[in-house]
């Protein structure tokens, strides 16, 4: 979608102009993870994580190589 991130909710999609940079900013950052350069989730939503793969109700979201390290430590520790 080029220059648009789409924002799923469970009841709703969002489409937004704002940067993957600027939501992780006002999103609060005990929450909410960058995974990869495509995605950000809320942790509390996360179902399983099988093979760098997370799970979230039926979506498989890809964790990269780039963010993979800071994630496992992030959920390992339960802080950020």
């Amino acid at each position: 979608m080029r220059d648009y991130r789409q924002i799923n909710t469970l009841g709703k999609k969002i489409l937004t102009s704002k940067s993957f940079r600027d939501l992780e900013l006002k999103l609060p950052v005990h929450q909410f993870v960058r995974v990869h350069k495509s995605y950000l989730v809320a942790l509390d939503k996360i179902e399983s994580i099988e093979r760098d793969r997370i799970k979230i109700q039926k979506e498989l979201i890809p964790i990269s190589e780039t963010y993979r390290d800071k994630f496992y430590a992030l959920i390992s520790n339960g802080t950020n």
